[in-house]
């Protein structure tokens, strides 16, 4: 029996007469990319990483490889794809969990705090609580704010973010009797439509849940149209991310990598990125040549070589570990534990934030709560058999009930005077000593605290967030959930030994700034306020936890003792200018180096009052057209920072002189078809584009074909899509780029990947179906035009059929009108063969 593999990777051209291998969407081999070459090498196969590796295959002729520490998930295959499953039978403490352990928090208790974060494919985002939802829109303008005028800086405001994290999402508002019951309203403009991630509502609600709104209104708290606007000041309900024609969960596995079916991505799973190799470190900025890798600290080391870049996108922690080993980070940490350094980089590992988190529990007047599915074994059966059948019941249940107050909601009249009692000097002299920061660290926290003392009695800005939680510890308890969303404490991420194997000391540094505490402590008095409002009180018969006297000294020893990770934290390679402590700049660049990046969370400078997820999706879209719109708008033959190590291989395919002459074609045949549109007659300039683009597709056809002719290696491969239009000038139209060209590509080279449809992964609900998990195996088929998409396009069709003459009629897709409920996975079509034809 194979295992359940998720991606489609082996080679990038298909050459030989022979049939091409059936496609596999990961391997646990490391032959697969040792010794090879591509064009990105991506370090973590989690959120981000998952999702940059799908946009940037969408060129076909760039090879990438992702290199994930963790497994496929098949043995996690219900606490991963049932939602419910997450909070009460979920991942925590076992190998899908990093299962890290902070140091003692002098100012928490002198306790350590356990950190779960996703170890797999799909990270975080295939094992958290689900929540989709968007930080206010000055809280991304301050990222640029930070940035002090940079020159060429890139936009990572609220308007390009809100863009990015769009165009990840295709969201389905909740059921319109559920929406009535729970006052819940939205914006479909404030949406994607048609993104690999799919946001929609829990299809059970639990009746106490109709109590929350009207709450949070007699509070005092503004009734949110929308979150995701840009303004999430208020009361609302947050999607989550569960696909609404199943019931399960939307992952970046299962959104970004499922529906992909090409063959020049592989993924590798089961070994650990030990350190990053370096081509050149002697003059100039260091040059990233590749990685090693290996499965456990006495396994075999291999290496994958990148001819382009290596990205890292191993998250808060995992990311500045492997710069700390590479050489990358605070010479003095580097030199304690013997690692050459490389650049001399303060920053890495610096400017640790975390949303901390602490709850009040009450007893409800009835058993209506999600906890009850844990307490009661036929409920649980009985509701999982219903998931099963349809994607239903109280195993779709997530906790969406959310409300972000300001502190003018909190505090009344007395938020100004709080704020004005805001000393930054000594909140960064505390932070400073707490975390051992470099001077150039302090400017940049020194920034941070400037803008964070504006917001503390903004009353646009959110400095709790509320989370009405179904799950208690027994039958009747539910509870609030209140987690601070704008620390001032920082804390830091640093290695303990050389070895990428032993987990780095990792130090939040909670409550260590008194600021925290005030905050913390004024929303506890606001949540015990708030379960004594109608009509939230006519369903608590009483709190259960803390239960004890509201003195302020009895308040703060509970938050110091009983608070923990919220599961966000940020910041440990800040997008921050250089003079005060970044490690990337805007481009998401690690200072000093010339081709190595970061794309994840780690880069957020300044934390927002969301869940990050949402957020660290956009960070990877925007990454994705940042990546795209160098390589289009620069010539292959100067793309490469690196000389390639090797050609042949799955993974080698760049720098070919055939490259450079498919290059230079393509711009020749621009030239000589210079067309000037005019302001003039709009038919003419319609008519003339179709012919230039006529004129294009053949002629690349031809050229493609005569390359193809003339090696049969898969190094023919161009190693940037050609421009979707060439200007006047006969030069690559750069202005195209960043938006334009996010996920666009040449008609004969086009994506087979459609993300607004439904893919349907493989999961337990049926025994009689042919799952990926049931030895069957992962094809596809090349014509991406279907009306239902790559993975279930309807073959019956005339159109379709004569296309492929080979393949019987298709089981119907989920887009069908024969679709029916029961049917929750559809096989997929029979592998389509080539003989000698490149495939475009």
């Amino acid at each position: 029996m194979r295992p359940l593999l998720f991606i489609a990777a082996t080679t990038v051209a298909l050459t030989t007469a022979t049939p091409t291998p059936i496609h596999k969407r990961s391997t646990t081999d490391p032959g697969q990319i040792s010794g090879k070459t591509f064009d990105f090498v991506i370090v973590g196969g989690g959120t981000a990483g998952l999702a940059l590796a799908a946009r940037l295959a969408e060129w076909k002729n760039t090879t990438i490889a992702v290199i994930e520490a963790g497994t496929d998930g098949t043995e996690f295959a219900d606490q991963i794809t049932i939602p419910g499953m997450s909070y009460i039978h979920g991942v925590s403490g076992t190998t899908h969990d990093w299962a890290y352990t902070t140091t003692a928090q002098a100012s928490a208790a002198n306790a350590t705090r356990v950190w779960p974060r996703g170890k797999g494919l799909g990270g975080s985002s295939a094992t958290n609580g689900g929540f989709w939802c968007r930080g206010s829109a000055p809280e991304y303008d301050a990222w640029n704010a930070l940035q002090n005028g940079a020159a060429n800086a890139e936009d990572w405001g609220w308007e390009k973010m809100q863009a990015s994290m769009k165009k990840a999402e295709t969201f389905t508002p909740m059921a319109e009797a559920n929406a009535a019951l729970l006052s819940v309203t939205h914006d479909s403009n404030a949406h994607g439509t048609t993104g690999p991630i799919q946001s929609s509502y829990s299809s059970y609600q639990y009746s106490h849940l109709a109590t929350w709104v009207p709450t949070m209104v007699n509070m005092g708290l503004p009734h949110t149209l929308d979150p995701a606007s840009g303004d999430n000041i208020g009361v609302s309900f947050v999607p989550s991310t569960i696909n609404p024609h199943n019931g399960s969960r939307s992952d970046a596995n299962f959104g970004y990598i499922a529906p992909y079916f090409g063959t020049n991505l592989v993924i590798l799973t089961g070994f650990q990125v030990t350190k990053i190799n370096w081509n050149s470190t002697t003059s100039g900025a260091a040059v990233a040549g590749g990685v090693s890798f290996a499965a456990n600290a006495g396994g075999t080391v291999y290496q994958v070589n990148a001819a382009k870049e290596v990205i890292l996108s191993g998250g808060t922690i995992g990311s500045p570990q492997i710069l700390q080993v590479s050489g990358v980070g605070p010479k003095s940490l580097l030199s304690a534990h013997g690692i050459q350094t490389v650049v001399d980089l303060p920053g890495v590992g610096q400017n640790l934030q975390e949303h901390l988190s602490a709850s009040l529990y009450m007893q409800a007047t009835d058993n209506d709560t999600w906890a009850a599915l844990k307490f009661d074994q036929g409920l649980w059966d009985e509701q999982l058999a219903i998931w099963r059948k349809d994607g239903t019941g109280m195993w779709t249940y997530w906790n969406e009930a959310t409300a972000y107050p300001a502190t003018t909601h909190m505090m009344g009249t007395d938020a100004s005077v709080w704020a004005s009692s805001i000393n930054t000097d000594s909140a960064l002299s505390i932070s400073a000593a707490a975390s051992s920061m470099d001077s150039t660290v302090q400017a940049g926290v020194k920034a941070q605290y400037s803008i964070l003392s504006g917001w503390a009695a903004h009353s646009k800005i959110g400095q709790i967030e509320m989370i009405f939680n179904m799950f208690g510890s027994a039958a009747s308890m539910i509870g609030i959930q209140l987690c601070l969303q704008h620390p001032f404490s920082r804390g830091y991420v640093n290695i303990k030994s050389a070895s990428i194997f032993d987990y780095p000391e990792i130090n939040p540094n909670y409550l260590s700034v008194s600021y925290d505490l005030d905050l913390m402590r004024t929303a506890f008095k606001y949540t015990r306020k708030t379960i004594a409002t109608a009509p939230m009180s006519e369903m608590i018969k009483t709190e259960t936890t803390p239960g004890m006297p509201a003195t302020d000294d009895a308040i703060n020893g509970y938050i110091a003792s009983s608070s923990g990770t919220e599961y966000h934290p940020i910041g440990t390679n800040s997008m921050l200018p250089l003079e005060r402590g970044g490690v990337v700049d805007t481009r998401l660049i690690v200072y000093g180096t010339k081709n190595l990046r970061v794309v994840d969370v780690s880069i957020a400078p300044l934390h927002v009052s969301a869940h990050t997820m949402a957020t660290t999706y956009g960070i990877a879209e925007r990454a994705a057209d940042i990546i795209k719109a160098k390589y289009f708008a620069v010539g292959s033959s100067s793309s490469s920072p690196n000389s390639p190590s090797s050609s042949g291989g799955a993974g080698s395919g760049s720098g070919s002189s055939n490259t450079n002459n498919t290059t230079n074609s393509s711009s020749s045949l621009s030239t000589g078809t210079k067309i000037a549109i005019g302001a003039g007659s709009a038919v003419g300039a319609i008519a003339l584009i179709a012919l230039l683009v006529l004129l294009r597709r053949r002629g690349n056809k031809r050229q493609q074909n005569a390359a193809f002719a003339a090696s049969t290696k898969e190094e023919w491969y161009p190693t940037q899509p050609h421009a979707p239009f060439m200007a006047g000038t006969g030069k690559r139209n750069s202005a195209f780029s960043v938006d334009s060209m996010a996920t666009a590509t040449h008609p004969d080279n086009e994506q087979h990947v459609k993300y607004d449809q439904h893919y349907y992964p493989p999961s337990p609900m049926h025994s009689d179906n042919r799952s990926l998990g049931s030895g069957s195996e992962a094809t596809f088929h090349d014509h991406p035009h279907s009306q239902y998409g790559a993975i279930h396009a309807d073959l019956s069709t005339p159109e379709v059929a004569a296309l492929h003459p080979s393949h019987p009629p298709s089981s119907p897709g989920p887009g069908s009108p024969n679709f029916s409920p029961s049917q929750r996975y559809t096989d997929l079509p029979p592998q389509h063969q080539y003989h000698d034809q490149p495939r475009h």
